[in-house]
């Protein structure tokens, strides 16, 4: 849910390096945002939201399947906190 909520700074973040060649899009962060609400929609600040759910869940499969292997070879689960 956080990584959804960065998503519209990133996007901002990402709009500023084409500010370059003394070709200035936008005045400010705040600038940026209310002309991109306005040329694209709301829509467009969640660019790539498909794409960071999947790295969450692939990395969520990877750390999962790391203690599911060690339970198998090792027969215990080692390092992580209490337990």
């Amino acid at each position: 849910m956080i990584r959804l909520c960065c998503l519209c700074t990133d996007l901002l973040r990402g709009e500023f390096p084409a500010c370059e060649f003394d070709i200035v899009k936008y005045k400010s962060s705040m600038d940026a945002f209310q002309q991109i609400l306005k040329k694209e929609g709301p829509k467009s600040l969640f660019k790539g939201a498909g794409a960071n759910i999947l790295r969450a869940i692939a990395g969520a499969g990877v750390l999962s399947g790391y203690d599911k292997l060690q339970l198998l070879l090792l027969g215990k689960k080692y390092g992580s906190g209490s337990g």
